[in-house]
C-alpha cells in the first residue's frame, strides 16, 4: 500500500500555547552599576551609594581618586552623581565594574601627578576648588584648603606643606578665593623651595607675599 503523501495529509488541530513573555533587555554594565548604587527613591547616586562604591573599590571617601571620578563625571553637586553624569563619565572611561573603574582612576591619577603644569591638571585643580566649596560661597574655608591641597597636589609638591603650615598658623586667614587658589598652583610650579627667584614686586596675591615672609622668618 502506498504511503500517504505527507504533503496531502490534513493538518492536526493543535491547541494554541500562549507565547512566553519577552525577557527584558539586558542592561549595559555602566547602567547596571548605576542602578546598583543609586538611591532607592531618587534617580541619582547619593552619599550612601558613594560609600558603597568606595567599599567595593576599597578606597576611603577622602581618597583623591573619588575626586578624580567627580571631575571625570563633571559632577555638579557634592555627594551626588546624576544618571547623566554617571553614564557619560563612566562610559567614557570604559569601566564596567568597580574594580575596573578603580584601575582607570589609578591611571588618571598617575597621569595627573606626572604633569602638574598640563591643561588637564589645571582643569582638575580648578574643578577641585569649585566642587569643594560650600554651595553659594565664592571662597573655600582655610580648613578645607589645608585638607584639599595635599590631596590634590600631593604632600611632596613644592610649597604644599609650607602653605598649609602657614594657614594653620594664621587664624585671620579664613579662606581662599578662586584667584588665590589658582595663583598658588602657578606659584608652586615657578617659585623655588628656597624662594631665591621670588620677586616681592611680582603680581602675586598679598596672601602669598605673607606666606613667603612667614616661611623666611
Amino acid at each position: 500500500m502506498p504511503l500517504p503523501s505527507i504533503f496531502s495529509r490534513k493538518k492536526d488541530k493543535t491547541v494554541a500555547v500562549p507565547a512566553a513573555a519577552a525577557a527584558p533587555p539586558e542592561q549595559d554594565p555602566v547602567t547596571a552599576m548605576f542602578e546598583k548604587f543609586k538611591e532607592a527613591d531618587e534617580d541619582k547616586i547619593g552619599p550612601e551609594g558613594i560609600m558603597n562604591l568606595c567599599e567595593q573599590m576599597r578606597i576611603e571617601p577622602t581618597d583623591v581618586r573619588l575626586l578624580i571620578l567627580a571631575w571625570q563625571l563633571k559632577a555638579e553637586v557634592q555627594g551626588y552623581f546624576s544618571r547623566a553624569e554617571w553614564l557619560r563619565g563612566v562610559g567614557s572611561l570604559h569601566a564596567d565594574s568597580p574594580i575596573l573603574l578603580l584601575a582607570r582612576l589609578d591611571s588618571l591619577l598617575t597621569q595627573l601627578h606626572a604633569a602638574k603644569t598640563s591643561p588637564a591638571f589645571r582643569d582638575f585643580y580648578k574643578f577641585s576648588f569649585r566642587f569643594s566649596r560650600t554651595p553659594g560661597q565664592k571662597s573655600l574655608e582655610s580648613e578645607s584648603v589645608v585638607a584639599l591641597l595635599p590631596m590634590v597636589l600631593g604632600v611632596d609638591h613644592p610649597h604644599c606643606v609650607g602653605l598649609t603650615t602657614f594657614l594653620e598658623a594664621s587664624p585671620t586667614i579664613r579662606g581662599f578665593n578662586e584667584d588665590q587658589w589658582t595663583s598658588f598652583l602657578l606659584f608652586s610650579n615657578e617659585i623655588k623651595p628656597d624662594f631665591s627667584n621670588f620677586d616681592p614686586d611680582g603680581a602675586w596675591p598679598s596672601m602669598l607675599d605673607d606666606y613667603v615672609t612667614h616661611a623666611r622668618a
